[in-house]
């Protein structure tokens, strides 16, 4: 890529970044896009609340990885390709590559390029002989999805799109079904799809996963006005938001707010926002599913349920679907 091709794909990326943030800022509820969270700051402050007492999230499925990663690997196919959307630091999908046979290839594809250098410095010392070809994208992006799709290197191989952790849960129903409507094209009609769950439980658990007393989830939220700040030339005093979790028993789903703690006025690329005392910016939800409701979701981007593995508590769930 050239220098000048570079700098063009940048701007673009801003100011796709500029138009999310005023759109969602000029809405009757307030909201930023959760993708955002994701600069290398954001995605290393995310990597430390996985360790947090609080969130059960990452613990959990990684006990499960260490129960059934053979059980899974039995029911996939020697010479399979595994395409990881979100690959962080690479550390669950480590268990499985531990467990197939003969895996083709090994498609990171992150957003953030640190995460993508980490995975790698990460898997390849581990697995040796293994082709990895990171990708550098945003997987909620049908179109850059249905290029890659196009790729002869994936069209002629059977893929496993392996989607852990439950980031599937961030987005809203209409949104979730076109990412998994994403990850069937990635799979193709012979592939799979192994996707990580949070499942519906008790809402105190639920709140206190995303409100850590040490605060990291507060400034990994926070952490959004610091990159609008650096990127766009905000004016966001930090100090002058609280982090709130709060759970949406209608919408089955914890939502994460920031409030304002005061009437104040703040610029984005000299663009005016007021918020008033109280007023909030919504800026992720993680919706909880039973496995019911988490197989009509996929029925509707033609995935069916095959297999499912959970922890002993039913927290979570690793699901594996095949293309109807």
């Amino acid at each position: 890529m050239s220098h000048l091709t570079a700098v063009a794909n940048k701007n673009v990326l801003d100011q796709q970044f500029l138009n999310d943030v005023l759109n969602g800022l000029t809405q009757r509820q307030k909201s930023l896009p959760c993708k955002y969270f994701y600069d290398d700051r954001g995605a290393a402050l995310f990597e430390q609340i996985t360790s947090v007492s609080e969130y059960y999230v990452t613990r959990t499925e990684l006990s499960i990885l260490d129960k059934y990663s053979h059980a899974i690997a039995q029911l996939l196919p020697q010479d399979i390709s595994i395409i990881e959307p979100g690959c962080g630091s690479g550390k669950k999908v480590a268990y499985l590559l531990a467990h197939l046979v003969n895996v083709k290839t090994f498609v990171p594809f992150e957003i953030s390029k640190e995460m993508l250098n980490y995975s790698l410095a990460h898997l390849s010392p581990l697995f040796p002989e293994l082709v990895i070809s990171p990708l550098l994208g945003d997987f909620t992006h049908s179109q850059m999805v249905k290029q890659l799709a196009k790729k002869s290197a994936l069209v002629d191989q059977t893929n496993l799109v392996y989607f852990p952790g439950s980031t599937l849960g961030n987005f809203a129903p209409v949104q979730a079904i076109e990412i998994l409507q994403n990850f069937h094209r990635l799979c193709g009609i012979n592939g799979y799809v192994l996707i990580g769950i949070d499942l519906v439980k008790d809402r105190q658990v639920l709140l206190n996963a995303y409100d850590d007393k040490a605060g990291i989830t507060a400034s990994f939220n926070k952490n959004m006005l610091l990159r609008i700040n650096k990127e766009l030339n905000g004016t966001f005093e930090l100090d002058n938001f609280t982090h709130q979790s709060r759970f949406n028993e209608l919408q089955s789903r914890i939502e994460m707010h920031l409030v304002s703690n005061c009437a104040q006025r703040i610029f984005i690329n000299n663009v005016e926002v007021n918020f008033k005392q109280g007023e909030s910016i919504h800026t992720e939800n993680s919706h909880k599913y039973t496995l019911t409701a988490f197989e009509l979701l996929a029925k509707q981007a033609n995935l069916k349920l095959e297999h499912t593995w959970c922890d002993d508590n039913d927290y979570f769930a690793l699901c594996l679907l095949r293309p109807c």
